[in-house]
């Protein structure tokens, strides 16, 4: 995988020549790109990775982590139904709403 140097930038602290390590961080650098990423990174994402994977990991742990606004962008580019994405946007915030009081 040719990781573009806009994705690279949110990975700062990993060596990303060693494709033994580039196929361990597969995880991290979708959730980085999801959170952190601008619209170049994005469309990588998008063309790099299947959606079914995207929303295998919005179910796996995305939807724990990302803020509300990510959440709902790539719950809808990754096909997730609607109630569901408003079920997680929903928890998402009351979550950061638990962090404002």
């Amino acid at each position: 995988m040719v990781i573009p140097p806009c994705v690279r930038e949110l990975l700062w602290e990993y060596d990303l020549d060693d494709p033994q390590i580039v196929d361990r961080l597969e995880q991290v650098l979708v959730e980085r790109v999801m959170e952190r990423g601008g619209w170049e990174a994005m469309r990588w994402l998008l063309e790099s990775f299947d959606r079914a994977d995207l929303r295998a990991f919005l179910e796996r742990r995305g939807r724990r982590v990302l803020p509300a606004r990510e959440l709902r962008f790539w719950a809808w580019a990754s096909g997730v139904p609607d109630p569901t994405t408003t079920s997680w946007v929903r928890t998402t915030r009351e979550r950061e709403t638990l962090w404002r009081v």
